[in-house]
Order: C-alpha cells, then structure tokens, then sequence
C-alpha cells in the first residue's frame, strides 16, 4: 500500500531535456504540455532545446529555456561535457546544482550525463560511486528496483552495499514499508559469483543481524527469477545490469511482436494491457541514485510517453522526498 508523505516544500520545478534522443524534440514537448495539467498543482516544468520559443504551445505550468547546442549520442561524453557547457543537458545539470530546479530528466548521452553530474553535483555522504536505478515489472503489484543498470561497468563489494541502501530507499519512497534485496547472480549457493560478489554476500548478510524475524537481504538470485516478486531490490554491477536490463526489454519487445502478429482484434485488450506491463515506455526512466539531486535518465529512443511517466514518477520521489530518505538509509546501513 502506497503512503503519501507530505512534503515541507510547497512548490517544485521539474526540468526536463527535449534534445539528443531519437525522437524530435517537438514530439516531446507537445506531449508534456498536453500531460502537464495531470500532474499535482504544484509541480511546474522547464523545458531546455533548441527549438524556437516563437512557436511553442503556452501553458501557465510551462517555461522553455532556448539553449544554443545539444550534445548528440554520438559524441565523446567527457569532450562534449567540457566543450558544450551551454547545452540543454548540462544547462540543466547547472540549474540543479544551482537550486533552480528540484529535479532535472534527459533522454540523451547517459556517459554525457554521468559527466555532467560528477562535475557539478556533489555525492551523497558514503557514497563512492551514483549508480542507475531502473524499475523491472514482476509477477506482483510491486515493481523491483534493479541498480546499477549501466553507470559503473565493475563495482566492489562495498559498492554493492550502498546500491543496496539506496535502492531500499528507494522501495520505501514507493510505499513498500519493509523492503528486501537481493544479489544478482548465477547461483543461490553463496559460494557462487566472482570474488566482489561473495565479499558484497557476506556484507549484505549483516543487513540481517538484530532482527532475524524480518530479513532484508534473501540472499542471491538468478535472472530467471528476478521477475518474481521475491525481493523489492536488485543488486548488481552497471555491466551486468545492464545487459540484464536490456535482453528483458528485448524479450518482451520480441513477446509483444509475435502475439500482435499471431492475434489480430481478440487480442486487442490482452495486448493493451500486456503492453502497459512489459514495454519499457510504460515505465520511468532510471533514477541516478547517489548524487544530492534527483536525476532521470530516460531510454535512448526518447518515447513521449516515457518522459510523462519519468515526470510521474519525479514527482512521487520529490513529494516523498527522496534524498532524505536514501541519506537516513545510509546512516543506517554504511556510515
């Protein structure tokens, strides 16, 4: 059951990236100014591009912010970082740094993005290292939280450990009271995995110790099983989430084709409402954990859609304030 929690700030201002995706940058804006009204009264969004403010639809919730440049997924993320300050993804970055936005989404180059945060952003207290969080469905109400899915390629177990804190945050954000972890990985022997990951078992298994009656951490689990609902948090390294990540958006994408081929109008709410559950459009964007500020990064294509449920789920972060709930879990679990 989710709670809501009251906020001590009255307004909030969400910025949000039109460009360096695969979509067009008026696509997106056309379909935020259109969904904007649906979110609570007081959030308000900034949108940054390129595009010309002359022909922009109005809305009173809605403040777009011409920049000059945008850096492309093609490009150097560090070079593009340092040589094109005036973007929209590292304007925005600059905005959060500066307190002038609350929260800031792009869908655009995830290194550039990663860049733009270390060098401007400090990191939370026991955090070595932010890492991606990204909600995965499962066969229960509850999505899990999957992290790292693609900011850091190798972690240690130390590491491993503070994903785990920020990712229980982050369930608790979701109104799970009591969320549990697991470790990804190739067997549910503890013995099994490489040396980091036996080191981050034993770590984790401290989680447990003084209230064995409701364990936190269930020990490991394997892909097939991480669709389950058997723990609200998955733990990994950016490489192995990754491509964890990516094959489930692939298999799903490869289910939701061949049933649309195979059925034609019987199918068309079962497809509607499979749709909602498996395509990676239907959910938010992954969430930088780690850093003081909130950060989303969308999927690469860009969709729509995907950035209004990003701005959902922005806002139940910062409604439930987030930050100060990943800092308490790590007063608890690492510092």
């Amino acid at each position: 059951m989710r709670k809501k929690i009251k906020s001590l700030k009255e307004n909030f201002r969400i910025g949000i990236d039109l460009m360096g995706c695969d979509t067009q940058p008026m696509q997106i804006l056309l379909a935020i100014a259109e969904f904007v009204s649906q979110l609570p009264p007081s959030f308000s969004v900034v949108l940054l591009g390129t595009l010309n403010s002359f022909s922009l639809p109005s809305h009173p919730r809605l403040t777009y912010i011409h920049t000059d440049e945008f850096i492309t997924m093609d490009e150097d993320p560090l070079y593009a970082v340092r040589r094109k300050k005036k973007s929209s993804l590292c304007l925005g970055i600059k905005m959060l740094r500066d307190k002038e936005i609350d929260a800031f989404i792009s869908a655009g180059n995830t290194g550039a993005l990663m860049a733009a945060v270390t060098f401007s952003l400090e990191k939370l207290p026991g955090i070595e290292r932010p890492a991606l969080l990204a909600l995965v469905p499962t066969s229960q109400a509850q999505s899990v939280a999957v992290l790292d899915v693609g900011a850091n390629p190798t972690a240690k177990a130390k590491q491993l450990l503070q994903y785990a804190a920020m990712g229980l945050a982050f369930q608790k954000c979701q109104g799970v009271e009591n969320p549990t972890v697991g470790l990804l990985n190739i067997g549910s022997e503890e013995k099994k995995g490489t040396h980091e990951v036996r080191e981050a078992y034993q770590q984790l298994t401290e989680l447990n110790e003084g209230n064995p009656s409701k364990p936190i951490f269930l020990g490991n689990i394997e892909g097939r099983s991480a669709f389950s609902g058997y723990v609200d948090v998955i733990v990994t390294d950016g490489f192995t989430g990754n491509i964890f990540l990516k094959t489930s958006e692939g298999i799903a994408s490869f289910i939701l084709s061949q049933i649309e081929e195979r059925e034609k109008d019987p199918s068309a709410y079962i497809l509607k409402e499979l749709r909602k559950l498996l395509h990676y459009a239907e959910y938010p964007g992954a969430v930088m954990c780690g850093i003081e500020g909130i950060v989303m990064k969308c999927h690469g294509d860009g969709m729509p859609n995907a950035f209004c449920e990003s701005l959902k789920e922005t806002c139940r972060l910062l409604t439930n304030d987030f930050l100060t709930k990943i800092k308490d879990q790590l007063r608890e679990i690492i510092i």
